[in-house]
């Protein structure tokens, strides 16, 4: 019996065995995971800007791969041309085709591309094709309207705006016994704005970011003009200003009179770049936040010309016997002075453009249209329209004008001064 009742129990044990092994499967093991995808990288070019005789191209790449080199390409009368070709040090590069400094066409189109590519010389990766236009000549055919303001020893000395119905300009407007630093064109008329005296320059961002610097530092923030004379020792300790530049209202540049530049931050004033001659810094200009050039005179040569390029302020290669009072920057390659005439520094390529026998207090370069305005004294007022330069010294105005402050918005130029006995605009409209 006891022999039946073993093997009954084995038999048990044996069909829970075979019945667990039925209600679990075996365990199958993951499979391997897939293999990372294969990820291409990019390059991307954009048009960036366009002058007369240059077009500046961005390149994008995401590849973190410094060993490799970007080739840029124009396209051109079935022709393919290698403009740039760079190790990649950034991912974001701007490129300035200019021909090698012999110029592209006026009103041309061109199409350009890129590739990336390794240490052998394979080409990695290509980018989009994009087209870009230089600019055009324009025309001569402006129409000029004069404004005579203030009493007898009324002055304007610079001239800013948004656009060409808000314009604000500074100097000193004596209207009806009262002296306004500042007056306002709103389209139609000019309307005294604030009464400030000694104000030199004017630069700003919007129609609520606005700097105007003179014998103080005054900001409007679209309500009122609130004074930053005091807020800072050395803001107040380096008055009298006669240039202001900035990117915006917490990276702002201010010329001194000096012989000093001083940078805002916002909060902070410091001090950045000193002559030891004291010389005026007569005018600010800057092209991006590393790009910036300071110009003036003392009483007599040498002359100012220094650059800001990210890190340090370092003089220009420039004649040192020539008298500079004014930049304008049309790209990092091509950069326009005027003084004792007008100058222009093309790459490394330093060269006076023209003599009009009197003295040049501004110079402007539109970059919507390509055209470039000087003006200064006895009536003296030249356009550039991207061929040739015009004369109209004398032929807008002429009871001995002084102008020495301009101010371009799309196709309608502003230029202030004075005469002996009033304070002078002009408005010309193309």
């Amino acid at each position: 019996m006891k022999r039946i009742s073993a093997v009954v129990l084995n038999l048990i044990i044996l069909l829970i065995v075979i019945y667990s092994c039925q209600d679990e499967p075996p365990v199958v093991p993951p499979p391997p995971p897939p293999p990372p995808p294969n990820v291409k990288d990019t390059l991307t070019l954009t048009f960036e800007y366009a002058t007369l005789r240059s077009i500046i191209i961005n390149s994008k790449t995401t590849t973190n791969n410094q060993n490799s080199t970007i080739e840029l390409y124009r396209q051109f009368n079935n022709a393919d041309t290698l403009v740039a070709e760079y190790v990649i040090t950034t991912k974001d590069t701007s490129i300035i085709d200019d021909d090698n400094g012999g110029g592209l066409q006026l009103n041309t189109s061109y199409v350009y591309y890129a590739v990336r590519r390794d240490t052998t010389g394979e080409k990695k990766d290509s980018s989009n094709f994009i087209t870009a236009k230089t600019l055009a000549a324009t025309n001569f055919n402006y129409t000029w309207q004069e404004f005579a303001l203030g009493e007898p020893g009324s002055d304007l000395y610079d001239v800013w705006g948004t656009d060409e119905n808000n314009v604000y300009a500074v100097g000193r407007v004596e209207l009806n016994d009262t002296v306004y630093g500042i007056i306002k064109w709103n389209g139609n008329n000019w309307l005294p704005e604030k009464k400030i005296g000694g104000l030199q320059a004017i630069y700003g961002f919007s129609t609520s970011d606005i700097w105007a610097v003179g014998g103080g530092v005054w900001h409007y923030n679209g309500f009122l003009w609130e004074q930053y004379t005091y807020s800072d020792p050395v803001i107040t300790g380096n008055i009298t200003y006669y240039s202001v530049w900035g990117t915006g209202s917490t990276n702002l540049y201010m010329g001194s009179g000096r012989g000093k530049i001083i940078h805002w931050n916002g909060n902070k004033a410091q001090i950045v770049y000193s002559n030891p001659d004291e010389v005026f810094v007569k005018d600010l200009d800057g092209y991006a936040s590393d790009f910036i050039i300071g110009v003036g005179t003392g009483m007599v040569p040498p002359l100012l010309a220094v650059k800001y390029n990210g890190d340090s302020w370092i003089e220009l290669p420039l004649s040192s016997t020539l008298s500079l009072n004014v930049v304008s920057i049309a790209t990092r390659n091509h950069i326009y002075f005027g003084g004792d005439g007008v100058f222009e520094l093309k790459g490394n390529i330093f060269s006076h453009l023209q003599s009009f026998g009197y003295y040049i207090w501004d110079v402007k370069y539109n970059r919507d249209t390509g055209v470039t305005v000087a003006a200064g004294a006895f009536d003296g007022i030249y356009i550039y329209n991207g061929l040739e330069w015009r004369n109209y010294r004398a032929q807008i105005t002429s009871d001995n004008t002084s102008y020495s402050g301009i101010f371009i918005a799309n196709k309608t130029i502003f230029c202030v001064g004075s005469t002996t006995s009033e304070a002078k605009i002009i408005i010309g409209k193309n």
